[in-house]
């Protein structure tokens, strides 16, 4: 039965048929084993971009030794488009090349864009400098951090209210960029709030619910600017940038934890010592009667010790006293 295509066997006669008419008796399983006739060197513009070739993959992989591949891979890329269009008269190798030129000089483009400036106006730049630059938060990070898309920045005059007491929802977080606060209960004053501090980091630590409001007020003692994200908007972008979610985590227990020195330093002994907050050595103190109104009232009336921890991504390590939105709680946070 005849066979509707070629056998292998014939496949391999063929070269043999046009080796018959060449003046070249070499078989094609010799061609086929190795290379018999090799071409002389090509022209020193090959040469010179295969040299650059080189020197682009052999450095290490940091910022500025991308920045270098990508500069050489384009310099050798000129070279063998030059090569192929007046020297080899290759089509297909001018395309191809062209096309690696330009996709080279993008990623060029896109790593020089990645090292531009971003510039903040002076009290943004401070916030930056003092508070998330040593955490290793870059420019580009933290422009999206106060964008107009998650922040608004408000300016508060001698008097007004960031939040009043039993009124105010605790469903964002102010920081304050420039001025003085002061945080009253009742008409008390418990601590002052000053530039690159959060207004209300107790309440939007501690939040149980969408219907929690604030226990305390926070009046602008000063010509206050203060740059505030809703919680919502906040959680939308800690999806994506996990690492700064754990960081502003991280400046808010910090600040709490401030806060609670602060409170605890207008308390006297009759002694004229200053108490010790650590736990659990805080609990016979606020029971005792050694220390002066009306701090100690208050603390009294307010001071809960709470063994559960809140659900925040804090690292491991920390240990924390922190209010809540009820009643200024004392709590031993424990992250280890």
């Amino acid at each position: 039965m005849a066979s509707s295509g070629f056998g292998l066997r014939e496949i391999i006669k063929i070269p043999s048929v046009f080796n018959e008419n060449s003046t070249n008796n070499t078989s094609f399983t010799e061609h086929a084993v190795w290379c018999i006739d090799w071409r002389p060197s090509q022209h020193w513009m090959f040469q010179i971009a295969n040299v650059l070739f080189f020197l682009s993959y052999s450095v290490p992989t940091s910022y500025y030794g991308i920045l270098f591949m990508h500069s050489t891979l384009i310099a050798g890329f000129l070279i063998l488009i030059t090569w192929a269009w007046r020297i080899v008269c290759a089509p297909d190798l001018f395309t191809w090349n062209l096309c690696f030129l330009f996709i080279n000089i993008l990623q060029l483009i896109y790593l020089i864009y990645q090292r531009r400036p971003i510039n903040f106006n002076p009290e943004l730049e401070q916030i930056y400098r003092s508070m998330f630059k040593p955490f290793k938060i870059t420019r580009i990070q933290f422009k999206k951090l106060v964008s107009e898309q998650f922040a608004q920045i408000v300016t508060l005059h001698i008097g007004e209210a960031y939040a009043m007491q039993n009124i105010t929802k605790t469903d964002r977080l102010g920081l304050l960029m420039s001025g003085k606060a002061n945080v009253l209960q009742d008409h008390q004053l418990l601590h002052p709030i000053g530039p690159c501090e959060f207004l209300d980091s107790p309440e939007f630590e501690s939040r149980g619910s969408s219907e929690d409001k604030f226990k305390v007020s926070v009046i602008a003692a000063t010509t206050c600017r203060y740059i505030f994200w809703q919680r919502s908007a906040l959680e939308y972008l800690f999806v994506k940038e996990t690492y700064l979610a754990t960081v502003l985590a991280t400046l808010i227990a910090k600040d709490i934890t401030i806060k609670l020195y602060s409170m605890n330093n207008k308390i006297m002994t009759d002694k004229g010592s200053h108490l010790d907050i650590r736990l659990p050595s805080i609990t016979p103190a606020l029971a005792s009667k050694e220390c002066k109104p009306p701090i100690v009232k208050t603390l009294k009336k307010l001071a809960v010790i709470s063994s559960h921890c809140p659900k925040s991504p804090i690292p491991a390590g920390l240990v924390l006293f922190i209010f809540t939105s009820e009643n200024y709680q004392v709590r031993h946070v424990d992250y280890g």
